[in-house]
């Protein structure tokens, strides 16, 4: 079974410490890639499409955030259609786009946001029209026991707190660079609050699930993610404090899906037919997808 406490066992090597590698939010590059010009228009509806007898291998590349939900709809996937074999490949949205653009086979790609599905429709990657099938949005995750005592966004900029996001090419990142710059000018907001971010962030990771790792092991005193990730952070056992970013800070994501071109469409529609229905939603739903 696909666990998610494998994650725990992943030591992350790379550390983009604010002492040595640059690591910062750069408000004025944050807004393009998360626009709202930049949203793939979803088709009005989907034809459901079932398994065919025999299954088949089927390849999903999929955001890091989608892991623990995709895990398991390909077990129960797999149980109901014998011969079905499902190989999910996650990672951050634009390492997947690139790792297809290098040449590498899939039948289904997800993606955290919009931007990077139109990239990879736009390189001519993708059959058909992509559409969007679940949401999320950004908190902050601290330890269970909170060791830097953060209840706010404010509380990011104190002294000496270790704060860990996600690398701004990832969706997640991005989405954090434009929260923290949203609230950065807003009334009531710190003074000099992006300064004080940008001097607290000692990682950028290559996607959110290394965040979240980073929190759970306790090597950041705060970290960035999706309400999805702490959400079966908590299922699997492994508690965390979660702090919501206030109402007036844009946090909310997107997940649009679609077949690979090249792929095989009859197993990737299917895949989509199940991610769309009343069953593949409410697995989403349990792992705090909106």
């Amino acid at each position: 079974m696909r666990k998610f406490l494998a994650a725990l066992m992943i030591v992350t090597s790379f550390v983009a410490s604010a002492h040595g590698v640059s690591a910062e939010v750069a408000c004025e590059d944050t807004s393009a890639p998360t626009t709202s010009s930049d949203a793939t228009p979803a088709p009005a509806v989907f034809e459901a499409t079932e398994f065919p007898e025999g299954g088949g291998e089927l390849t999903i590349y999929a955001a890091a955030s989608l892991t623990d939900a995709y895990n398991e709809m390909a077990e129960k996937l797999e149980a109901d259609h014998p011969g079905l074999t499902i190989t999910i490949e996650t990672a951050g949205s634009q390492t997947l786009v690139t790792q297809l653009e290098e040449g590498a086979q899939a039948d289904v790609l997800a993606t955290a946001n919009t931007s990077t599905m139109k990239r990879a429709q736009e390189g001519g990657l993708i059959s058909g029209d992509p559409v969007t099938f679940t949401g999320n949005r950004l908190v902050i995750v601290t330890p269970a026991n909170n060791p830097a005592g953060i209840g706010s966004i404010d509380d990011l900029t104190g002294d000496g707190v270790r704060l860990v996001l996600a690398n701004p090419d990832v969706p997640a990142g991005n989405y954090a660079a434009r929260a923290f710059c949203t609230y950065g000018s807003v009334d009531g907001a710190p003074a000099d609050f992006v300064a004080g971010i940008n001097s607290n962030i000692v990682s950028e990771e290559a996607d959110v699930r290394d965040v979240l790792a980073k929190v759970q092991l306790g090597e950041a005193d705060a970290g960035v993610v999706y309400a999805s990730d702490a959400t079966a952070s908590m299922l699997s056992g492994v508690e965390l404090n979660v702090i919501e970013f206030p109402e007036s800070v844009p946090t909310r994501a997107e997940y649009p899906i679609a077949a690979v071109e090249g792929g095989n469409t009859e197993l990737a529609n299917a895949f989509i037919s199940y991610v769309l229905s009343d069953e593949g939603q409410a697995i989403l739903a349990e792992y705090g997808f909106e």
